[in-house]
């Protein structure tokens, strides 16, 4: 029996792009039963899209070993209109690159499609391929697939994996694009469901400082005097004022512990606003 249902799940598509592998992996992991799967063109629809939708969750790429975090999905997130929306899991999916084409010949290449993380995540040995080839960013690497399995031109190329090779008819030109080998994506699962066995995990929050010297010190001293493990932080404009920033955080440790909830209470009491985005399990 299902832990956790709802009716939709929200992805950004099409199908055979990675937050697709992620997707299902979340839904079997988590036993979470759905109705539909819904791709989406972007990470803004994707969460427009769960906000319009109460019965409903989202799967979205947050972090990169090579290229780091997915700032659209982080902006996104901090400003959700609905504070419901929390991150209640995070996977995260080893990422192989191809290079895929409708042609054969990878010297007549000369335009590469991709989504702007995946093209990053291959730069150098797009070079060594073919330096002339121009390089397009698109919304995901399944619709760079889509694209040019469509249009049907042999100097057109898109970096995508195996599955998108096999779903629009494609050939595999070169198999192993990563510049990195360990090249690996977290993905967050958003929602307003509460799922079930969380015994451990991480907590994501979003803090901010007085705009002075040595306020963020501060704040990790808290941190480290609770002895946490902070997993991640990252640095984003207040979007008000010209040098504010808002600080986006990991730690080890979620709500129901005691401990957990201490430092977010301090981390309240000495800063100027806290927002926790989710406290959440960890699928793998």
């Amino acid at each position: 029996m299902s832990d956790t249902k709802a009716e939709n799940i929200y992805y950004l598509g099409p199908d055979g792009s990675n937050a697709y592998f992620a997707m299902q992996n979340f839904l079997i992991e988590g036993n979470i039963e759905v109705q539909n799967k819904i791709p989406c063109k972007s990470i803004r629809q994707a969460i427009k899209s769960l906000e319009k939708d109460v019965n409903s969750l989202c799967v979205l790429p947050i972090e990169n070993s090579i290229q780091g975090i997915v700032r659209e999905t982080i902006d996104n997130l901090m400003q959700r209109e609905d504070k419901n929306i929390q991150i209640l899991a995070e996977y995260t999916l080893p990422i192989k690159h191809m290079l895929l084409s409708t042609g054969t010949d990878i010297s007549k290449i000369k335009k590469i499609i991709s989504h702007p993380q995946a093209i990053a995540q291959c730069y150098n040995n797009l070079y060594k391929i073919n330096p002339d080839a121009e390089l397009k960013e698109v919304s995901s690497t399944s619709y760079a697939a889509q694209k040019i399995s469509e249009e049907q031109d042999i100097t057109l190329a898109a970096i995508a994996n195996v599955t998108c090779a096999k779903l629009f008819n494609l050939n595999i030109l070169n198999n192993d694009l990563n510049d990195e080998p360990d090249n690996k994506t977290r993905f967050y699962l958003l929602g307003r469901h509460e799922l079930t066995n969380t015994q451990s995990g991480k907590t994501a929050f979003v803090l901010s400082t007085k705009n002075e010297s040595g306020a963020l010190c501060e704040a990790l001293k808290i941190i480290a005097k609770h002895n946490f493990n902070l997993t991640y932080i990252d640095s984003r404009p207040s979007k008000k004022k010209l040098g504010e920033y808002l600080f986006f955080m990991e730690l080890e440790g979620i709500l129901s512990d005691k401990r957990t909830r201490n430092v977010i209470k301090e981390l309240s009491q000495n800063a100027d606003f806290i927002s926790v985005l989710g406290s959440f399990k960890i699928i793998n």
